[in-house]
């Protein structure tokens, strides 16, 4: 029966077009439309079953291209998101150093291809560590907010301002600038102007520093000439803005590699000390000394401490430092006493920063290196610079009460050069001064001088300070010193500064009771 319902009469092609119907809908096509024919027969009846499943598939394949066409959007949506924050500084919506980077680099291609050399100039707040401190990161971020929004005002809107992390913040101008120098400092003149946090109003000030792109420059290169730059910016008293030169470039680096050497020199004996002798003025008798450190490089030789001191304390090496020749001068000490080269009364006087005093545990360290060494506290002298006590804090103080109190001598260093105050002399908890070599120069032939140095002892006296003068390079120098009432000095007159092994066959004359002669041998 179903094998003659489906039989055909010549011309009806309803077959071939319900096979060719069935082959669009598997390619996905469903707008061909069969028609059933007036016979209702079964053939007529799967055309009517294939309309209506091509009519499902169409909608539901819209319907899923509709659903793709929107999920797709929120993805689009969602990766340029993601992008912004990718390439941007959540706190003050700048672009971030990836941004940065990237435009660099295209910037640099434009050049290459004819276009006008960009300019990268990078900025580094100099207060703003002391505002966090004092006012909270909350204000702190107040102040970036507010530096930003300032940067964008004074720039151009095709400038690319960026966010490198914590208070730096990097300029780049696409086609260059014809005054860099002028706007660097405009841009500085807005960063200066007073922020109000509260009822406080602070200045973050800045410093700046530029470099201008060659067609052989990377980004990274740039960046690293701009930051350079800015770092000798910050180290100027006067200029707030520098322009990149080569030279700086090869100083920067010869100091990372002095850095390097240095911490190796920490782990080795290249640190070593040397003792200047304190002098008693009248009888020549050596009193103390004063212990300095030397470092002996294996390559560059005697490496002389202006160039190292100050890189280690910027690299915040000082304490390490300092604690190393402490202990190597207290060794020094207890074999000399322990040998009767020295007598009980001999002090050693080593010099600390305010990086140690602010240590709260810097008076306990003191105290355990003594007991090492099996000394008393009174044979040891600590020396800190005059500036660096005027512009101390309460843990200066605290760590100075608390040395006096174990019996350490405790003296200002430096001492007249542009600070002195009576007022504030007389409130320090020290024991002594050491007056600076700058007080005594020309006093042979300044007689006014020479009054003011009198004075100065009547100040120092007055206050029930002990006080020894620094710098004495005459004979001249040392009987005025006399003359005038000072009992103790040291300087090239007495002795230049060198190690243990060349100041030991002399200590025991010269440390002994008596007179000795008025200019001795310096050893």
């Amino acid at each position: 029966m179903a094998k003659s319902a489906l039989r055909l009469q010549a011309g009806d092609d309803r077959l071939e077009r319900l096979v060719a119907a069935i082959l669009d809908i598997a390619d996905k096509k469903f707008t061909t439309g069969l028609q059933p024919s007036p016979r209702r027969d079964e053939i007529d009846a799967i055309i009517v079953g294939v309309n209506s499943m091509a009519l499902e598939l169409a909608q539901t394949y819209a319907s899923l291209d509709r659903r793709v066409a929107e999920r797709t959007a929120q993805l689009e949506e969602a990766r340029d998101q993601l992008q912004i924050l990718a390439y941007s500084d959540p706190l003050t919506g700048l672009a971030n150093r990836g941004a940065l980077m990237r435009e660099i680099e295209h910037s640099l291609d434009e050049h290459r291809r004819g276009e006008p050399a960009p300019l990268l100039m990078l900025l580094d707040l100099d207060a703003f560590k002391s505002i966090n401190d004092m006012h909270g990161h909350a204000a702190g971020d107040r102040v970036l907010s507010t530096v930003a929004d300032r940067l964008r005002e004074g720039l151009r809107a095709g400038d690319v301002i960026a966010r490198l992390g914590g208070d730096e913040f990097a300029v780049l101008l696409p086609a260059g600038c014809p005054s860099p120098s002028e706007l660097g400092d405009r841009l500085i003149e807005l960063i200066n102007k007073e922020i109000k946090i509260g009822d406080v109003a602070v200045s973050p000030g800045a410093s700046l520093g530029m470099a201008h792109a060659t067609p052989e420059h990377d980004a990274n290169r740039l960046l690293l000439e701009s930051d350079t730059a800015m770092y000798v910016a910050k180290q100027s008293d006067r200029r707030k803005v520098q322009e990149f030169e080569d030279f700086m470039l090869y100083e920067r680096q010869e100091k990372a590699t002095l850095l390097r050497d240095l911490r190796v020199a920490l782990e080795t004996t290249q640190l070593f000390p040397v003792y200047q002798p304190i002098v008693d003025i009248e009888s020549g008798r050596w009193v103390g000394a004063e212990a300095l450190v030397r470092w002996r490089h294996p390559e560059r030789g005697m490496v002389v401490p202006d160039q190292f001191l100050g890189l280690a304390e910027e690299a915040r090496m000082l304490p390490r430092l300092t604690a190393r020749i402490l202990e190597a001068t207290l060794e020094d000490l207890a074999r000399w006493r322990h040998t009767g080269l020295v007598g009980e009364d001999f002090t050693l006087h080593v010099n600390v920063t305010p990086a140690e005093l602010h240590m709260l545990d810097f008076p306990d360290s003191i105290r355990a290196a003594l007991r090492r060494n099996g000394l008393p506290a009174s044979c040891l002298g600590i020396e800190v610079t005059e500036h660096n006590l005027i512009s101390g804090d309460s843990l200066d103080r605290y760590s100075l009460l608390a040395l006096q109190r174990m019996g350490v001598d405790t003296s200002i260093d430096d001492f007249g050069t542009g600070y002195s105050s009576i007022g504030y002399l007389n409130r320090l908890p020290v024991t002594g001064v050491k007056l600076d070599r700058s007080l005594i120069l020309g006093i042979e032939e300044d007689p006014q001088q020479l009054a003011l140095l009198g004075a100065t002892l009547g100040l120092v006296v007055a206050c029930q300070l002990g006080c020894i003068v620094e710098g004495v390079e005459t004979p001249e120098q040392a009987e005025l010193l006399l003359r005038l009432g000072f009992n103790r000095a040291q300087g090239y007159f007495y002795s230049r500064p060198v190690p243990a092994a060349e100041l030991e066959p002399h200590l025991q004359a010269r440390t002994a009771e008596g007179p000795c002669p008025s200019a001795p041998e310096a050893p």
